[in-house]
């Protein structure tokens, strides 16, 4: 790899981005890179510039957390084809680079640009839509948008505790159709969890079953939930064995289309940003991202 794009959001707030990129481009250049930086003020633009990364350079570079990502594959979707992606982490959870070991320390991500090496990593898609890391849809859904930024960087990963437990006693359900593995059930539930990865929530032991190459989308559905259930629920959810709760229905695929059937619409969330409503179509393209990891 030879030619680099490193790609960051120049908009007002992230200053630290340019820094960051600037910082890195003078680390590649020294170990004799050639290196272009593209400060980006939308999302389209961002997009714009990895969709055509893959005809021009042999390497992208992130700057961000997992929304960051999923638009540098929403424009590999858009090209048809991906390069090896580089992540500098600066997200608050940055669940991905997590999952994938990537260091989350600004200076040792830029030296696991040349130090690492390419892996192959699956990517979720709902259309043209890029999955990197989870789906979510139900109260999960509902949680996640409640909770401002500020909140996230003040109490971290317990912010999604927190508020998830208080909203689970309003019992809200869903009427679902889901259709996966040659079978269609219709069930209510809570929530609707689709992971890639063993990390959700930047809890990296969420699903030991699942790795990022195991070519297979993971599927939780959360039925309802009492305050006596509660302290169970934790404990399976923070040992790693949600899916051997009795509550929780649990099974692996490649593809699943999941229809609402309750009167009011159902909004879902791609990678913790809001995202389109139901009925959608998840799929996975296997090994289609290839990203630098530790070795």
């Amino acid at each position: 790899m030879e030619n680099y794009l490193i790609i960051y959001n120049g908009s007002a707030g992230k200053s630290d981005n340019e820094k960051i990129a600037k910082q890195a481009k003078t680390f590649l250049e020294t170990h004799g890179k050639r290196v272009e930086l593209a400060k980006t003020q939308s999302e389209e633009e961002a997009i714009s510039k990895s969709a055509e990364a893959p005809n021009q350079f042999d390497c992208l570079v992130t700057i961000g957390g997992d929304g960051s990502i999923n638009t540098a594959c929403t424009g590999f979707l858009q090209a048809g084809k991906a390069i090896p992606l580089g992540i500098i982490p600066g997200g608050t959870v940055n669940n991905f680079a997590r999952a994938l070991k990537v260091p989350l320390n600004t200076d040792d991500a830029i030296t696991n640009l040349l130090a690492g090496t390419c892996v192959a990593v699956d990517l979720g898609t709902v259309g043209a839509t890029p999955m990197i890391s989870s789906l979510t849809l139900g109260r999960l859904a509902d949680i996640a948008r409640d909770i401002k930024d500020d909140k996230k960087k003040k109490f971290g990963k317990v912010i999604y505790l927190i508020r998830g437990f208080k909203e689970l006693f309003t019992h809200r359900s869903y009427k679902l159709r889901i259709s996966a593995n040659d079978k269609v059930e219709t069930l209510r539930a809570q929530i609707v969890l689709i992971t890639t990865t063993n990390s959700v929530g930047g809890y990296v032991e969420f699903n030991p079953e699942a790795t990022y190459d195991d070519d297979h989308l993971h599927v939780f559905i959360l039925k309802k939930f009492t305050l006596p259930k509660l302290l169970a629920y934790l404990s399976y959810f923070l040992s790693g064995n949600l899916k051997d709760n009795a509550d929780v229905k649990y099974f692996k695929c490649k593809t699943v289309k999941i229809e609402g059937l309750s009167r009011r619409e159902i909004q879902t969330r791609i990678d913790g940003d809001p995202a389109m409503e139901l009925p959608i179509t998840v799929k996975t393209k296997a090994d289609f991202l290839q990203v630098i990891v530790p070795k």
